[in-house]
């Protein structure tokens, strides 16, 4: 969840969170070696932890390119060991640094650093990374770096923080950071923030970041009832001539509202029937909850949309294939053409749109709820007794 600054370092118990190595099987991840780059600045070894899912694979892909470019080298010569695991938030929703740091000190590494796809804050401010030179501990959050242009982003945080614990100075992070970055300090003489520059509002950049997070078009298996039940239902405008007739005289406009409606109902209920929609009080707090709500509508309609459109495409192939032109012109009394067959597949798969909310429910209810941010990050939250 997003965090707010002031709570993160005026949080006094220490927190009793799991260590990597004791993760549970669902969050444990493979264990990557990476050889040494031809940039080689100084020995030494640097430990990633990462995510489980997007993020894990963007570091590891990352990772496994050539090393080329000014910010290729950014792991100076050292050996990087990249380790999958679940970063844990605190009861107050924020990132628990104490784990954190012990992660850094039992790594037995020269520096490490967590990449995380929680979205994290210093006040109004939306945090990119974070570095704590006592553990040569940075911590770089994904959502932060935008929804485009990720690996050469993250390659770039990587190479500032890096940098900027090799040296022990924060310096290097501003100098590097131009017109694009921030650096504050943080309550405490080693520890340092960087959030986007002002030339573009980092807080709308971030929403886009967890809406990239949340990988709206590779979330339609996970929406197989909505479109079984859409798909069934749609196949039915091929065989209806009564929708024929219905599709030809309705003007493109009010087939245009029809899809409108159908795509929001259907993300209306995927939201209402799932519990999609985060409380304030959940989430640190109301702006934070307007990013995590944005977010998911976001995400949902761009998925329900890719939906509507595979749909689309589908009943327009078939009624080619099945519906003669001729006995189309009968039935409609005129001639017909190609824009015919738009309009009944058009008007078919937003009624088949509208059934694909019944389709919902025989989804996967835990994978519906692992479409968006904030129902994923509770599966951070410590366990209590009952859970375990």
């Amino acid at each position: 969840m997003a965090s707010q600054e002031t709570r993160e370092e005026t949080h006094e118990d220490q927190s009793q969170g799991t260590a990597p190595g004791q993760q549970d099987t669902q969050n444990q991840g493979q264990v990557d070696q990476y050889p040494e780059t031809d940039l080689s600045v100084r020995d030494g070894s640097i430990v990633v932890y990462s995510d489980p899912g997007r993020t894990s694979l963007l570091v590891r892909k990352m990772l496994q390119q050539p090393q080329r470019g000014r910010r290729a080298g950014w792991a100076r010569g050292a050996e990087v060991t990249q380790e999958q695991v679940l970063i844990p938030l605190r009861e107050d929703a924020t990132l628990d640094l104490e784990v954190a740091k012990r992660w850094a000190r039992e790594a037995e590494a020269d520096m490490t650093v967590i990449v995380t796809e929680i979205p994290r804050m210093a006040g109004e401010r939306p945090k990119t990374a974070e570095l704590h030179f006592s553990d040569r501990l940075a911590i770089i959050s994904l959502p932060a770096l935008g929804p485009t242009f990720i690996m050469h982003s993250l390659r770039r945080e990587l190479h500032r923080v890096v940098t900027a614990l090799i040296n022990e100075s924060v310096e290097p992070a501003r100098q590097y950071g131009g017109y694009y970055a921030h650096v504050e300090e943080q309550k405490g003489d080693d520890t340092f923030f960087i959030s986007p520059g002002m030339l573009f509002p980092g807080r709308f950049w971030m929403t886009l970041g967890m809406v990239a997070a949340n990988e709206p078009f590779w979330s339609l298996p996970k929406l197989s009832g909505v479109f079984a039940a859409a798909a069934a239902t749609g196949a039915f405008g091929i065989f209806f001539t009564t929708i024929w007739e219905m599709a030809s005289f309705l003007p493109h406009w009010r087939l245009a509202i029809v899809s409108v409606a159908a795509i929001s109902i259907v993300t209306a209920w995927l939201i209402i029937s799932n519990r999609l929609w985060d409380k304030s009080a959940a989430v640190g707090g109301a702006r934070e909850a307007a990013m995590y709500n944005i977010s998911t509508v976001m995400s949902l309609l761009s998925s329900v949309t890719a939906l509507y459109l595979v749909l689309f495409g589908s009943i327009l192939v078939v009624g080619l294939l099945l519906i003669e032109p001729g006995f189309m012109a009968e039935i409609l009394g005129e001639e017909t053409g190609f824009v015919n067959y738009v309009e009944i597949a058009w008007l078919s798969a937003s009624l088949g749109t509208f059934a694909g909310a019944i389709g919902a429910n025989f989804d996967d209810s835990v994978d519906l709820k692992n479409l968006t941010q904030g129902s994923r990050e509770l599966q951070r939250y410590p366990k209590d007794a009952e859970q375990r």
